[in-house]
């Protein structure tokens, strides 16, 4: 007859094995999920210029994807506030990435809302499809499908950075005050190349 403590260590032998291979299992399994990529694509109103909106792809996971390819041909370069622009011909990315690192982000100008309006309607579903290495380094494949839709920003208020209209002024692309304090420098030094020139040749002539 089994007495408690064989009865105890039997339960022991059995019950370890498997509790050690759930604790491994599920460190397993969080290493792994913190090492797949979560690749997302979406547009977004430009940090610089006011009324241009951005193509952004980027990665949140906690993997690299590689060899990114997309379902469909996504619109660039589709200009226009309001309307399309007439004679303008929209753009369409159509690539393969080769490699996104995790927290990296890809940017391009993807045009204004009358524009990618016309072009995308009420959204276009698009679905990215890569490579990743797990813990193990065993290569897998993985997708997701983000929805692009810029509906939302049809009455959202948009403006230059401060660095961009920084930029313009020091290029004399609008009328601040660092154009006209540009422009009285440009007098200043004209003005005493003048004078300049008048004292030397009064030396000249003193001579």
């Amino acid at each position: 007859m089994i007495n408690d403590s064989e009865y105890f260590q039997i339960a022991f032998y059995i019950i370890s094995p498997v509790i050690t291979f759930l604790a491994v299992a599920i460190a397993y399994l969080a290493i792994y999920r913190q090492s797949k990529p979560c690749v997302s694509l979406h547009y977004e109103p430009s940090n610089d210029v006011a009324s241009v909106i951005d193509l952004v792809i980027c990665n949140t996971g906690g993997g690299t994807a590689r060899d990114m390819e997309f379902s469909e041909a996504i619109p660039v370069s589709c200009w226009g506030i309001e309307q399309p622009l007439k004679n303008e011909q929209p753009g369409f990315l159509e690539i393969k990435i080769p490699h996104l690192s995790p927290g990296k982000e890809l940017r391009w100008q993807a045009g204004q809302y009358g524009g990618l309006s016309k072009q995308i309607g009420d959204g276009v579903p698009v679905t990215v499809s890569y490579t990743y290495r797990t813990p193990l380094s065993i290569k897998k494949k993985g997708k997701e499908t983000s929805i692009l839709d810029v509906a939302y920003m049809g009455r959202m208020h948009s403006s230059n950075s401060p660095a961009y209209d920084l930029a313009d002024a020091m290029k004399g692309r609008n009328n601040t005050i660092f154009l006209k304090t540009n422009n009285q420098l440009e007098a200043i030094n004209k003005n005493l190349l003048k004078i300049s020139s008048a004292l030397e040749a009064r030396n000249d002539t003193a001579d």
